[in-house]
């Protein structure tokens, strides 16, 4: 944390970012300020120093062309990152990010592509191409009073296989998840998580973003109050585009193989 600003490290937003991924990082700054918490926004790209400090990092979707590309890179900010993870840092994974944040991706062709390390799995690829709205209930821990049924969208063909004592992120209502054998989604370590959710998933879903936040400040020693009077038009939109997903998953989209 920069004086009293809370640090936000977004890690390869060009490659890594190509699902409004963006909109993750942004839901978050505009949600800690509507609890008076500042932020600041750290853009790491491959080759640069990365940065020794962060409060939250974000590593957002991308190709596998992409992650072949960054591999050199990888391997070098590998272990901070997983520091940052073991310090209690959260680590917000997502789509191809998720699978770039896991020890190895396994291509249906080539060689596999060393990960973060992150989370104790593997992204195997060539599983059944999952396109659909995505109803979750997730296991990581939210606010006081808040719901644990998520929505958000997924587009992926890969099997996840979690290490013996990883905790999924989610259990599926509505979804392929991990496509690993159960119902589930998703890796959690510590504070950080995992998963093929996008959408972008923290705006539609405000509760986990409080969440990330409450996280982010705790370890720093100072709480985190959302202002619900602040935020009252974004969480109503927020609620009917998840109720609408709810409504409408089983219909929206057949699975593609």
């Amino acid at each position: 944390m920069t004086a009293d600003r809370l640090t936000i490290l977004h890690v390869y937003p060009r490659q890594m970012g190509v699902s409004g991924d963006r909109g993750n990082v942004v839901a978050l700054t505009r949600r800690a300020a509507a609890a008076d918490v500042p932020t600041e926004v750290v853009e790491y790209a491959a080759g640069d120093p990365l940065p020794t400090t962060a409060d939250i990092v974000v590593i957002g979707n991308g190709p596998l062309s992409a992650m072949r590309s960054l591999g050199a890179d990888v391997a070098r900010v590998g272990a901070p990152l997983r520091e940052f993870a073991a310090a209690g840092v959260p680590v917000v994974a997502v789509g191809g990010g998720f699978d770039l944040a896991t020890k190895q991706v396994v291509p249906t062709d080539g060689a596999p592509v060393d990960g973060f390390g992150v989370f104790d799995a593997r992204a195997v690829r060539g599983a059944e191409r999952r396109v659909n709205y995505f109803v979750l209930e997730t296991r990581y821990p939210l606010l006081p009073g808040a719901s644990n049924r998520l929505a958000a969208f997924e587009d992926h063909a890969t099997k996840i296989e979690l290490g013996d004592a990883v905790t999924p992120f989610a259990d599926v209502v509505s979804g392929g998840g991990n496509q690993a054998g159960q119902p589930v989604e998703g890796a959690i370590t510590g504070t950080s998580f995992g998963t093929h959710a996008q959408g972008p998933l923290l705006p539609l879903n405000p509760a986990l973003t409080d969440a990330v936040l409450a996280a982010a400040t705790a370890r720093l020693g100072r709480a985190y109050e959302p202002d619900p009077a602040r935020t009252a038009d974004i969480d109503r939109y927020a609620h009917e585009a998840r109720a609408t997903v709810d409504r409408y998953v089983d219909k929206a989209f057949k699975r593609i193989t």
